[in-house]
């Protein structure tokens, strides 16, 4: 889809639904007084709570993305403000995201009002997803240390964590050892639903099909925001003619905080437009988001419960034009056919988001390290760049490839 095709159909397509309606202050991190958190609460606090598809959980709109987190008084701050989701995983900080979390959770009253939602993989730097054969007993294994650092005795949702990383990553959606463990620790009282995540490269739309039709599933994590979405619209419209639940993730299309001022119009911003627009899909139950501080905690909550508005396609137009060119978009993979040398080039791109973006140097350098060397750029400079034609977005994939291994390279 071209740029031109995109604004008109995401302008169209998000009035539509908008018109039917959605359903429906920053302090240093340290512990609020009970007069400041009532104070702060009542601007930001969650208006809007979503059923996640027939699991019976119902989620604040806008949620917690924990991949960063290694403060508990950000917890306490999102709690305080009426989120009540907690996205997590073991190879999140090398499992400091959910020890964090722990922290908070030990106390019965916090955990009694919040869904966390952790991954079926080892404890680690990202991208400890367990392999296909792997036991019932390994599987059980990597969940009980999950809910040993959660402090707590069940997980409402896990997940089997990207699928689509890697190719011909279908079995992973119906390997017997992890069902099997699944529904031992379903009968145990353990864990409660069986998710999967996804931000492709490969794939993503087939993976996630694939999960939705097998049965397995209550609910899925795609990348979904307003510059790729038209590649999800019949999956998503699958997922909601079965029940399955929808919790997008990626939904600031790599959106870097300081380039985002500029970006303002009628009360709102670049952030809460993009949210916004989100719940422009029925199917989708919520979302998950970053937070690291508990400025960003009431920066994202204020969105909660709004509607979609025409100032709000105003700053996407503006923001989709001027990153038409830059961003790659995650799950897309188009380009990857092309590249006579089998280059990552989506991992890298993705690495190179987490480190100009996010600011998780670490992730990013790691991930990239962590890459076969006959998969890093390096055939890349004297290279014509086939590349270049699967790429609807005419991004200079040779040069930011080149760009971002300079980067992501340990010195």
């Amino acid at each position: 889809m071209r740029r031109r095709e995109f604004i008109r159909s995401v302008g169209l397509g998000a009035a539509a639904v908008a018109s039917a309606g959605v359903v429906g202050c920053t302090k240093s991190d340290v512990p609020a007084t009970k007069g400041e958190t009532a104070a702060r609460t009542a601007d930001q606090a969650i208006k809007s709570y979503r059923e996640i598809g027939t699991t019976g959980l119902k989620m604040s709109d806008i949620s917690m993305g924990c991949g960063q987190l290694d403060n508990p008084y950000v917890v306490e701050r999102a709690i305080d403000v009426g989120i009540n989701y907690f996205d997590t995983a073991p190879d999140y900080g090398n499992g400091q995201s959910e020890i964090t979390l722990g922290k908070v959770f030990k106390d019965p009253a916090k955990r009694d009002k919040c869904i966390i939602c952790t991954k079926i993989c080892e404890r680690g730097a990202y991208g400890q997803h367990l392999n296909v054969g792997s036991s019932p007993a390994e599987v059980v294994a990597v969940v009980e240390g999950s809910l040993k650092r959660l402090n707590t005795d069940h997980i409402d949702l896990i997940m089997v964590h990207a699928i689509g990383e890697r190719e011909n990553d279908l079995p992973r959606l119906t390997d017997p050892g992890m069902l099997e463990a699944v529904a031992r620790l379903k009968e145990q009282g353990k864990i409660g639903h069986l998710g999967v995540s996804s931000h492709g490269p490969h794939c993503m739309e087939d993976c996630l099909t694939a999960a939705i039709e097998s049965g397995h599933y209550a609910m899925f994590m795609p990348a979904y925001n307003f510059v790729q979405h038209d590649r999800l619209g019949e999956v998503l419209q699958k997922a909601r003619e079965k029940g399955v639940g929808v919790v997008a993730m990626k939904t600031l299309s790599g959106a870097k905080e300081e380039d985002l001022s500029r970006f303002q119009a009628d009360g709102s911003d670049l952030a809460a437009a993009a949210f916004k627009w989100v719940f422009t899909n029925p199917a989708v139950s919520g979302l998950v988001v970053t937070m690291r501080t508990s400025a960003e905690v009431d920066k994202y909550a204020a969105a909660s419960g709004k509607r979609f508005a025409a100032e709000d396609q105003g700053l996407l137009n503006q923001y989709s034009t001027e990153i038409w060119s830059e961003y790659c978009r995650t799950g897309c993979g188009d380009c990857l056919p092309h590249c006579p040398h089998g280059v990552a080039i989506a991992e890298i791109m993705r690495y190179d988001m987490y480190f100009t973006a996010y600011g998780d140097h670490y992730k990013a350098m790691k991930g990239f390290h962590d890459l076969p060397p006959a998969m890093r750029p390096n055939a890349c400079r004297n290279c014509s760049a086939p590349c270049l034609q699967g790429c609807g977005y005419n991004l200079a994939i040779r040069d930011r490839l080149l760009e971002a291994a300079d980067r992501l390279q340990f010195v």
